[in-house]
């Protein structure tokens, strides 16, 4: 049966080594979790680069174990027959020979949180869909328990940065609710067996764990963005499980939305000691803690606070945008920018001895930036494979994997040091390196009185609260607050739908003197023209921009000119358009194709840039309906996020604007 317990705390008082008793296990914390993605196509041999760098990470044996994202499989082209039939009737551990870590798989919120396709339950009014899944514990545990967990975490709503105080609350009960149901199916596998057949085998694969004791530990999502919601979120899931006559148990809690925050450390800070706070003392050794999404210098303090493990997907992040962790100044240099940084013998500056990237018989820097700045065709490709070549997705993984040795080592230093009893000397001396560890460190005294004692005691008087006199030091009152000044006011909701926002129902009359029309896809930050994409683009656009109209594609609201940017439906929403949202894709789609037809001859050129796939299928179809319309980058290399800021595709739409003009 799955449990958690402290074995023992660093003699200075801080930091707590422990296990997580799980049937691949036991894991020992504190634990560093890397995101690994066990699904990325319709068989074990898809994948690309996370397939090699899952072939570069699942075998190591000072892994205490892997990260997988319940949902992430919408990414890469699986069915629902695939995924029913393939991936969901063996787990993990059966299909992939070499992975002997323990799996902690989540639930997924944040990608349910952006689809339509996934939504209520039919028996709760929603929509049956394909895949036979929704957004409730039954469909999210039955495929944790399909893929073989030995760690689950309980379905949760996120909370993003700025989301309204209600709406806050109403997704924090929610959440409450779900892990308590989910702890009401682990009892009793039959409620598993109400709504559908695909969910008897996980029914039944959590009946044979339930009787050989090897069920899997539940690590319940909390979310709050302050110290005051998140204590009052732990406390009041506690009392409601201690009313419950429940045998199954859970072993933590896990802190999410905080990937937004991890460079707000004070913040981290001030949500984890309200985590910890809430905790009733008796039990306290018996209930981990994790966090989502952090995992890297953040560590050391977050362990001196009582976190017990961690997980990131940074080093992938990273690695793709073709970036270097420096193990000395945790700076993420670009490979073209590295060279200065390297050897005297043009070695890479790192000596993990784990790394397959830094090792002398290894690729070197020159192989490395001659192999990730080649075109292969596909038949070369394949040539390669076939010879068993490494291709391009090696050596992205190569790069991954260095940057989440340089997270294992930092990880493996603050073992060390809590068993040293030397982890709050560690962390001071970290936090004198590291600005923004100093601001945490500081924030963390604001309410531990014994850890400012601590520290005065040590001598350490330049980490205090206020002892500062920088120009950056915030001032005591907002440490108190536990916010940077700093942060803007701007609030989301999630409760916008697209009649809120609708181009057509309102009076609109295009700008004077504008002929050529763009559209580009919408952005997470409002108004979209603050936007880092959309800054950066019109700033290579220069003066051309003189006469461009441009329009950006919402996906909740379809067509947004640039005069309506500022309106509050827009400014609010807070929706990604997946392509499984089939319904919401068409509706979009119709409406850039109503905008044309209603505006589209008032134009001498209409033209789309986007790089992201969902969106540019959405503009590529309304120019075929339309009958107009010049889609730029032609031919990207790739339908994502990077590929939009590539000088190559900007300098393409470039190039024919000033064609047209020259005309």
């Amino acid at each position: 049966m799955a449990s958690f317990r402290v074995k023992t705390v660093g003699d200075d008082g801080y930091g707590r080594l422990g296990e997580l008793d799980v049937p691949h296990g036991p894991v020992e914390t504190p634990a560093l979790f890397p995101v690994v993605n066990m699904i990325g196509g319709t068989t074990v041999k898809s994948g690309g680069v996370w397939r090699r760098m899952r072939e570069k990470l699942i075998d190591k044996e000072h892994l205490q174990g892997i990260m997988f994202q319940a949902m992430s499989f919408t990414d890469y082209g699986v069915s629902p027959d695939n995924l029913n039939d393939f991936w969901r009737n063996q787990t993990f551990h059966e299909r992939f020979d070499d992975l002997d870590a323990p799996v902690f798989i989540d639930s997924g919120g944040f990608k349910l949180m952006n689809s339509n396709t996934f939504g209520e339950a039919p028996e709760k009014g929603g929509v049956p869909n394909e895949w036979g899944l929704y957004t409730d514990p039954k469909s999210i545990l039955g495929l944790q328990i399909d893929f073989g967990a030995d760690i689950v975490a309980t379905l949760d709503y996120p909370i993003p940065p700025k989301l309204k105080e209600e709406e806050q609350i109403e997704r924090m009960n929610r959440s409450i609710d779900s892990a308590v149901e989910c702890l009401e199916i682990l009892d009793n596998p039959d409620l598993l067996e109400e709504r559908f057949e695909i969910n008897s085998q996980a029914a039944d694969k959590l009946r044979k764990q339930k009787a050989n004791g090897e069920e899997p530990a539940v690590y319940v999502a909390l979310h709050g963005h302050d110290y005051e919601t998140v204590n009052w979120y732990v406390g009041n899931f506690i009392d409601r499980v201690d009313k419950l006559d429940l045998d199954s148990t859970f072993e933590g809690f896990a802190i999410g939305s905080l990937v937004p925050l991890r460079d707000s450390v004070d913040v981290l800070v001030d949500i984890v000691q309200g985590a910890k706070d809430a905790l009733p003392e008796a039990r306290a050794d018996e209930i981990g803690l994790h966090v989502f999404g952090v995992g890297g210098k953040q560590v050391g303090l977050l362990s001196l606070l009582g976190v017990d493990s961690f997980d990131c997907s940074t080093h992938m992040q990273t690695a793709r945008y073709k970036k270097y962790l420096h193990p000395e100044t945790w700076t993420h240099h670009e490979l073209a920018d590295l060279e200065e940084y390297l050897r005297s013998d043009g070695s890479f500056p790192c000596d993990l001895p784990n790394c397959r990237l830094c090792t002398d018989d290894s690729v070197g820097y020159d192989k490395l930036m001659e192999e990730l700045s080649r075109d292969f065709t596909y038949d070369e490709v394949q040539e390669r494979k076939a010879n068993g070549e490494p291709i391009k997705s090696d050596y992205y993984a190569l790069l991954a994997r260095h940057n989440f040795e340089v997270y294992n080592e930092e990880m493996q230093y603050v073992r060390d040091a809590i068993s040293d009893g030397q982890l709050l000397e560690y962390v001071i001396e970290f936090a004198r390196e590291h600005d923004d560890i100093m601001k945490g460190l500081k924030q963390a005294q604001v309410r531990d009185k014994a850890l400012r004692q601590d520290i005065e005691a040590i001598g350490a008087y330049d980490l205090l609260p206020g002892s500062t006199l920088t120009s950056d030091q915030v001032k005591l009152s907002e440490w108190n607050a536990g916010v940077d000044s700093s942060h803007d006011t701007q609030q989301i909701s999630l409760e916008h739908s697209p009649n809120d926002f609708n181009i057509f129902s309102r009076e609109y009359e295009l700008p004077a003197d504008k002929n050529v029309l763009l559209f580009i896809p919408c952005s997470q930050r409002k108004p979209y023209s603050e936007s880092r994409t959309h800054s950066v683009l019109y700033n290579k656009l220069g003066n051309r921009t003189d006469d461009i109209h441009k329009v950006t594609i919402s996906g909740m609201y379809g067509p947004v000119p640039e005069g309506c940017e500022s309106e509050q439906p827009v400014l609010e929403y807070d929706y990604v358009l997946a392509k499984e949202d089939e319904d919401q894709i068409a509706l979009v789609t119709d409406r850039v194709v109503e905008y044309l037809e209603t505006y589209g001859d008032q134009f001498d050129v209409i033209l789309g840039y986007v790089t992201s796939k969902t969106y540019r299928q959405v503009i590529e179809d309304a120019f075929e309906t339309y009958g107009r319309g010049e889609l730029f980058p032609r031919d990207p290399q790739a339908l994502q996020l990077t590929e939009f800021f590539r000088n190559s595709n900007i300098a393409e739409l470039l190039d024919y604007l000033d064609t047209y003009s020259g005309e």
